[in-house]
């Protein structure tokens, strides 16, 4: 019997291929998987590639068996996500090749640099990852929260409790108060001075921050100096505020996912202001000032946003206050990978 002859070969998918890499990318994780959910906007998406392997029979018919996806974002560094493989297919070195393929992609379009996350669980891709060249950066925890339901905080938990602090958001004239806070954040540093939008890690540049505090996106905790040697006074046009927390909030969604609301950097000093600024947080962006008057309990139950995201570059613990106030429904860990190219 006449053994068939295979070859496998690289291009750039096409929506015949869909159907196909879907039936291999239904049960990728525990959970599922965000192909199906992503295909339709990779396949448009300018300035990426989106790389299938195939295996061709000797009558020429094709067979997707694997997909990948890179895209260029600014400061010149490429993203690859979406490296998937049929199980029938692993162990041939696709998912290497693929990577090669986009590396190659991106030097060609002026980029430095390349960048990708993978679950801290994930060995065979952190694998990948090392034996490609990339380095781990930075270690960032995820929650999803469903249902939104607002903790009550009593005095032990809640930082926010007298006039000498609060939570509001930012405009730009503390701007360079919040910049400040961020140059001397060890938590910032160690992020790789990073922020998410739609599961990409970008660079958080000073031109960005502004831009994010001007849509009124950012939200920052702030400590009140209103202390002297002799009383607490309030100086006349010298107010004092130490901002002791960010969070950076993303209210659009991303993908086809428009009822999420996500925390795209979180940062502060302690557990129990972390606790404050997403309490406080969602309170300012869920209810907003024309419902403030409303029954909260009522409106949180109706409000647009099916979940709450917090993607954090700080561990957030199973022990800690977050967990237990708060409905995680889910949660993980994930490793920054770069490299330069």
């Amino acid at each position: 019997m006449k053994k068939t002859t295979t070859t496998t070969k690289f291009r750039i998918a096409t929506d015949h291929d869909k159907d196909y890499v879907l039936d291999f990318c239904k049960n990728t994780f525990s959970w599922g998987d965000y192909i199906d959910r992503v295909w339709d906007i990779w396949i448009t998406e300018p300035n990426s590639i989106f790389l299938v392997a195939v295996n061709v029979n000797e009558n020429k018919v094709e067979k997707p068996i694997a997909i990948s996806h890179g895209i260029l974002i600014p400061e010149k560094i490429i993203w690859i996500e979406g490296i998937r493989v049929d199980p029938e297919y692993r162990s041939h070195k696709l998912a290497t090749n693929m990577s090669l393929h986009i590396l190659d992609y991106a030097r060609k379009n002026g980029a430095l640099h390349s960048s990708a996350i993978v679950s801290i669980s994930n060995e065979k891709s952190k694998g990948l990852m090392e034996k490609l060249g990339f380095k781990v950066i930075s270690t960032w925890s995820y929650l999803s929260i469903k249902p939104i339901i607002l903790p009550e905080l009593n005095n032990n938990n809640n930082f926010i409790t007298d006039n000498s602090s609060s939570i509001k958001v930012a405009n730009l004239e503390e701007y360079q108060s919040v910049l400040n806070y961020l140059n001397q954040s060890n938590i910032f540093k160690a992020s790789g001075k990073k922020f998410v939008n739609s599961w990409r890690w970008y660079d958080l540049t000073e031109d960005i921050l502004r831009m994010m505090i001007n849509n009124k996106q950012v939200i920052i905790l702030v400590h009140n100096d209103l202390h002297d040697d002799n009383n607490i006074i309030q100086k006349k046009g010298e107010e004092k505020k130490k901002v002791r927390g960010i969070a950076i909030i993303d209210e659009e969604g991303y993908w086809n996912n428009q009822n999420i609301l996500q925390f795209v950097y979180i940062d502060s000093d302690s557990d129990d202001l972390l606790l404050s600024i997403v309490k406080k947080s969602l309170e300012l962006i869920i209810l907003k000032e024309n419902n403030k008057n409303d029954n909260k309990k009522k409106y949180f139950e109706n409000n647009k946003y099916e979940r709450v995201q917090i993607f954090s570059p700080s561990p957030i613990k199973k022990n800690s206050l977050i967990f237990q106030k708060f409905n995680v429904n889910f949660s993980e860990q994930f490793l920054l990978y770069h490299k330069e190219i």
